[in-house]
């Protein structure tokens, strides 16, 4: 099926909500299907436009929120912005009848000691492609991103506690799943939950790359800004863009080799590292398959 075609029925069809759509629809190894309407992810909710929330209210009937950014990204942090690209306030806005729960994956206090050796002085601005020349050169960007997410403390507990609250999910209600650009932190946690499921590796990240149809316009105008600076090499383009709206699908198939190669597979690390029992991971699948 055509990117596109596909990218238009995961949709939930937001105005404000970037990014947005639903691991409904797919089908298992053993020719089951993820509920619709249930699993949620996107962008930070903070764009969420009035008709978005009466939306997830009333058509999804939304009861939890997980929110896997960091602190520094929620409440605003110039000493941390080269690395959030955020200086404001963003927290999620309340929604009726929503619980939300905060998921940080990333430790920022222990990621800036990566930065230490770098001259940062926030108070003199904030220069996005110095920023992003930093996050390049540094290794803080590439094909093993992902590995930092699931391998520290940070991003073990949070992930944890997201299969503790998708475990608890009241039947005919969804969980939305969000950080700030709906595609790092938000691409693992669907490649875990659809893992869980037994949704085939390939459609897994099919529905990853679907951020680059979603975010088509903007990954189109910040490529232009970047070639236009005359300041990056070609060849580091894509890196550049992945900090900021795209993603690379060698990113995502070497952080699912990487948990074959230490797990054996990715429910060896959903069970080794997040305590999800074989129990539990029949329960998520009754839950949400159908």
């Amino acid at each position: 099926m055509d990117e596109i075609k596909i990218a238009r029925k995961q949709s939930i069809r937001m105005t404000g909500l970037q990014n947005a759509r639903e691991l409904g629809g797919y089908i298992t190894a053993d020719n089951r299907r993820v509920k619709k309407g249930v699993l949620l992810r996107s962008a930070k909710l903070s764009t969420a436009s009035e008709k978005d929330i009466s939306r997830l209210r009333e058509v999804y009937h939304l009861e939890k929120i997980a929110d896997f950014r960091s602190d520094e990204e929620i409440n605003g942090s110039a000493e941390l912005s080269f690395i959030t690209g955020t200086v404001s306030s963003e927290p999620d806005p309340a929604i009726e009848g929503a619980e939300y729960f905060h998921m940080p994956i990333l430790d920022m206090q222990s990621l800036m000691q990566q930065f230490s050796g770098y001259d940062i002085d926030p108070s003199k601005g904030i220069d996005q492609l110095a920023l992003l020349e930093l996050a390049v050169s540094s290794g803080f960007l590439g094909d093993t991103l992902y590995f930092g997410f699931l391998d520290d403390e940070a991003g073990r507990r949070g992930y944890s506690r997201f299969f503790r609250e998708l475990l608890n999910l009241s039947e005919g209600r969804a969980m939305l799943f969000h950080c700030t650009q709906g595609k790092d932190r938000t691409g693992v946690a669907a490649m875990l939950i659809l893992s869980a499921l037994g949704v085939p590796e390939d459609v897994i990240v099919e529905d990853y790359m679907l951020t680059n149809i979603y975010n088509s316009e903007r990954i189109a105008a910040e490529r232009r800004m970047l070639e236009n600076s005359g300041k990056i090499p070609p060849d580091k383009t894509d890196a550049y863009l992945m900090a900021m709206d795209r993603v690379n699908e060698t990113t995502m198939t070497n952080v699912i080799a990487h948990l074959k190669e230490n797990y054996g597979s990715v429910n060896g690390y959903i069970k080794a590292e997040l305590g999800v029992t074989d129990s539990e991971l029949e329960a998520l699948r009754e839950k949400f398959l159908e």
